[in-house]
């Protein structure tokens, strides 16, 4: 099943809904006490905006604050666990509220109104939601003519692109083919709480014995194949329970939730693997400190573990094909810090290895931390929401 690109309509209808409208309040003077924020597709509560818009409500009770939520059910959700602070901008109320603003902040590159130049007179900042270890914007290798057309349209609706080190500045220059200047390097808010004391949600919720050793597989989304879970031609269902049962381990497989529903039954039998879905944990880096073992292949929720000064272990089974199509923003062998298995026996070897050597790529891990990660603290929301202020 190939997997299409789902928010480009949302995307292009956000664009056309809303030129007309931002291009009239380019010159319109904008209250800068007032800040809006959006994430994906305008449609979710997620990733970075989510953190630093809590943020601000918790310390800046001065600042009108809202967060844009086009899907009805979604932002009545909200307004009744958190308050009267989301807006729907599908609709004209909406948007002139958010043109109003002086400073918006986003996860992704849809901003509150779609639109050209609306950095004029305002400061927009783009947050993003990871630090890009495959090539994103401009940096696509296949980019249809459609999106690099959007791209273009865009780029220059940004004040500043967060970076989360200095090795990756350049890189997000060139994401959005926008100057050095307009890149900012910080840390992501959301990573804030990788820190925090999070209750027990694996005993809670599947009722695992704390003397186990807990192992989180979170793979990549392919856009144009499936995801292969366990992708070893000498795997053996059996054989890995047994593996899972002699040494006291539980897996905890996260896919993208758009494709929960299509793990191969067998492996959902298997005693010791669970699936832990979208519905149970929502962001999945809230509890990253919930697990002994990362596994993964192209995914950058590793760098996001690496905080955790823990074990990763690479499954990078496509990587030929991955590098082809797709492609990386950096050297991929150089900077995984961590085993990579090609078949079953090197996975459960290294496996064990992982678990009880903590020496086994501890210096590889420290080093492609603070390559990734400029900031390795808790304090992202706090140094972000700075930066907005001095540039009010």
């Amino acid at each position: 099943m190939k997997n299409t690109n789902k928010y480009i309509y949302i995307r292009l209808m956000n664009f056309i809904r809303g030129i007309i409208f931002s291009f009239l309040y380019i010159f319109i003077k904008k209250n800068k006490k007032r800040i809006i924020f959006t994430s994906t597709g305008n449609t979710k509560y997620d990733h970075n905006s989510k953190y630093l818009f809590e943020y601000f409500l918790k310390y800046y009770p001065d600042f009108d604050v809202k967060y844009v939520i086009n899907e009805p059910n979604l932002k009545n959700n909200l307004e009744e666990k958190i308050g009267n602070y989301f807006i729907n901008t599908n609709s004209i109320k909406g948007m002139l509220y958010s043109l109003k603003a002086y400073t918006w902040i986003t996860s992704s590159i849809e901003l509150p109104v779609g639109g050209i130049f609306q950095r004029i007179n305002r400061l927009v900042i783009h947050l993003g939601h990871g630090t890009p270890l495959k090539n994103i914007g401009f940096l696509e290798k296949n980019i249809s003519t459609l999106k690099k057309v959007y791209y273009i349209l865009i780029k220059n609706n940004f004040s500043y692109v967060l970076s989360t080190s200095y090795d990756f500045d350049k890189i997000m220059s060139k994401f959005l083919n926008i100057p050095l200047k307009r890149i900012f390097t910080n840390g992501q808010p959301r990573l804030d709480s990788i820190f925090e004391k999070k209750e027990d949600i694996l005993n809670r919720v599947f009722k695992v014995e704390k003397n186990m050793k807990n192992i989180l597989y979170a793979p990549t989304w392919r856009q144009d194949s499936e995801t292969k879970l366990f992708p070893f031609s000498d795997f053996n269902e059996k054989e890995i329970e047994n593996f899972l049962e002699d040494n006291k381990i539980n897996i905890f497989l996260r896919v993208h939730p758009d494709f929960e529903t299509e793990i191969d039954e067998k492996l959902l039998k298997i005693k010791g693997i669970y699936v832990l879905n979208s519905k149970v944990v929502k962001d999945i880096s809230e509890y990253l400190s919930c697990f002994d073992l990362l596994i993964t292949d192209y995914s950058s929720i590793f760098i996001d573990y690496l905080l955790l000064d823990k074990p990763i272990l690479f499954l990078p089974y496509d990587f030929e094909n991955y590098n082809k199509e797709i492609g990386f923003t950096v050297d991929y062998m150089s900077h995984t810090p961590g085993p990579k298995s090609y078949t079953f026996k090197s996975f459960k070897n290294e496996i064990i290895e992982l678990l009880n050597n903590n020496e086994y790529f501890y210096k590889e891990r420290i080093k492609d931390k603070t390559f990734y990660n400029l900031y390795t603290d808790n304090r992202n929301c706090e140094r972000v929401s700075k930066f907005i202020l001095e540039n009010l």
